[in-house]
């Protein structure tokens, strides 16, 4: 607690309170203006008329200030609420791109593995296709050599029964 001594309308008053000195040293020094500004307007007033009347002059303010400040608060409420609103949305959508990009990191990894994949069955697949070009001409090659004995074997049937013919 701050205690202070500050000099109204010519007195002193100990004035005490847990603001600080200079705060309270201000509100004293303005009390002292406007009840001099009443005194010096209407110097028939007595000192407590003039409390009096600076107290409802001191009170005016303050209802006016509260006015304007409730009007202030509630012009700034609705923007500030669709501030918080879209700080809270930003937030949200951050965190789901992040999610999303992870997701995307996954999926691009998963990519990756299954190209390496495709490409090891392609090259398996290649090495397979030419094994069985090889095989196949390799049967083709065998064919060919068994078409040839077997015409071989039916001009030798031929020659043999001929043979048999002139003996």
């Amino acid at each position: 607690m701050n205690k202070v001594t500050v000099k109204i309308n010519g007195h002193e008053y100990n004035m005490v309170g847990k603001e600080s000195k200079d705060y309270l040293l201000k509100v004293a020094n303005y009390v002292d203006e406007k009840m001099e500004e009443i005194s010096k307007a209407n110097p028939k007033l007595s000192t407590a008329m003039a409390a009096v009347l600076t107290s409802l002059n001191i009170a005016d303010e303050l209802f006016k200030c509260s006015y304007e400040l409730d009007e202030v608060t509630s012009k700034y409420k609705q923007p500030l609420q669709d501030l918080e609103d879209a700080t809270t949305v930003l937030e949200e959508l951050k965190n789901s791109i992040q999610t999303k990009d992870e997701r995307i990191q996954e999926l691009e990894k998963q990519l990756e593995k299954h190209m390496e994949d495709i490409n090891k069955l392609k090259e398996e697949n290649e090495k397979l296709q030419k094994e069985l070009k090889e095989k196949e001409e390799k049967l083709s090659e065998a064919e060919e050599i068994a078409n040839d004995f077997q015409n071989r074997l039916y001009d030798m049937q031929i020659k043999i029964v001929e043979l048999e013919k002139k003996e």
